[in-house]
């Protein structure tokens, strides 16, 4: 198989793993609305935003960083695998802890708040076995086996939902819920840890230069990546602690669902990446880069109009088969969503000038755009959540997405010099469908 076979495979099989996980992870959403209501999803939702956010924390971009150092120098690469999967431990050990810590501290607003307490101090422990699974990960990335990490991927949210169904059948409560969580990382680990043995070879030695250069060079990334994070979890934790359980419930039922769809965008920009990047950096190709951008854009735009209308129609019905027979206690989930459609629509465009930045090697800009967002996103909601609870969050996030798009556009602007034109999208689609996806 050619280098390129190997790429488009691996491609295929990422969006593959990544479609048959969001289906297991939908399934487990309505197994749990079903059972817990409003108020205990918002409890079990709340501890995964935590997680999510402290999971950041452990990754810290070192996945990323620690793929290219073990591809550029494949005579230490043992060494190297084995002293990135040491770095990655003690970060999710320090963010386990930092995890066990905001439990005893945290604000909540709860039936039970000493259950909570104790359910997300166990989420600590779904830190440290996600960090080591998910350092397993760069093995099978570096060496192009990407199924391996397909198949991990798949059995942890299989096991999910098998363990996730058989609490909920034998009416287990939100520790053993959250337990669940914790096994199936632990059993996505053990599996991972085998089949990276087989893959790659290992070599127990700490190199204390590689760990100094390698903690430099992934500072930056880890930062925007927490920053990110933190932006997209906020908003339940404060609804959480301000408003309480069921305002978490109710929103995070629409942006689970927004979550699934927001996925077109991250798909679509990835693959282009390599086409915007082939062209950033030159500038006799510069009109070539505004090319690629403004089709990019259309196709963009033609996606987030299908999103939005579709969401709105269909809201009430994609609530419906999230929560099912428990769909009046989650009814204002359905303006929540509709909400969100419009927050949707600009995302989409986030991510063309958001990976466009990127291509241009111009993430310190984009850092400084992602932290005024943030600070934006927390300022906004302290003033909103008391006053309109889960629709002044969705308000927020609207206004957040429309903010960066204001500030990325502009900063590509005067990058490029191109302003997207909204006109020319039918054009670019009536090419696209012609050529069957060949318009670049």
């Amino acid at each position: 198989m050619s280098l390129s076979q190997k790429i488009a495979f691996n491609t295929v099989i990422q969006m593959g793993a990544k479609i048959i996980t969001t289906i297991f992870g939908l399934l487990v959403t309505i197994f749990l609305t079903h059972y817990l209501g409003r108020d205990g999803f918002g409890d079990y939702m709340y501890v995964v935003s935590l997680v999510i956010i402290f999971g950041a924390l452990a990754d810290w971009g070192t996945a990323t960083i620690g793929v290219r150092e073990a591809a550029q120098r494949k005579n230490d690469q043992a060494k190297i695998l084995t002293n990135i999967i040491i770095i990655r431990l003690f970060f999710s050990l320090v963010a386990a802890l930092l995890m066990v810590l905001t439990a005893l501290v945290i604000p909540l607003k709860t039936t039970n708040d000493w259950l909570l307490r104790q359910t997300m101090a166990l989420g600590g422990l779904v830190i440290i076995f996600s960090a080591i699974k998910n350092s397993l990960f760069v093995v099978f990335q570096t060496k192009l086996q990407f199924k391996k990490q397909a198949l991990v991927e798949i059995s942890t949210s299989f096991i999910l939902l098998v363990l996730s169904f058989f609490l909920i059948k034998q009416q287990f409560g939100l520790l053993f819920l959250v337990g669940a969580i914790v096994l199936a990382n632990f059993f996505g680990m053990i599996f991972s840890f085998l089949l990276a043995k087989q893959t790659s070879k290992f070599t127990f030695q700490l190199d204390k230069e590689f760990i100094k250069k390698f903690l430099v060079e992934a500072f930056p990334m880890g930062l925007i990546l927490l920053i990110f994070t933190i932006d997209n979890k906020i908003d339940a934790l404060m609804l959480g602690s301000i408003k309480g359980s069921g305002a978490v419930g109710i929103y995070a039922v629409a942006s689970r669902i927004y979550d699934v769809l927001i996925l077109g965008a991250a798909y679509l920009m990835i693959a282009l990446l390599p086409v915007i990047s082939r062209y950033a950096n030159l500038e006799r190709w510069r009109e070539k880069l505004r090319e690629i951008y403004q089709k990019s854009f259309d196709l963009l735009l033609f996606m987030a109009l299908a999103m939005v209308v579709g969401l709105w129609l269909l809201a009430p019905l994609a609530v419906k088969l999230i929560t099912q027979s428990r769909f009046l206690e989650f009814s204002e989930s359905v303006v929540v969503l509709r909400l969100l459609a419009l927050a949707l629509f600009l995302a989409y465009f986030n991510h063309l000038t958001g990976y466009t930045i990127v291509a241009l090697g111009k993430q310190r800009i984009y850092f400084f755009i992602a932290l005024g967002a943030l600070v934006f996103n927390v300022s906004a909601n302290a003033f909103v959540i008391p006053r309109f609870s889960f629709y002044g969050a969705a308000g927020v996030t609207i206004l957040t997405e429309g903010l960066v798009l204001l500030v990325t556009t502009i900063l590509i602007f005067r990058l490029i010099g191109l302003w997207p034109s909204p006109c020319q999208f039918p054009k670019t689609i009536i090419v696209f469908l012609k050529n069957r996806g060949k318009i670049f």
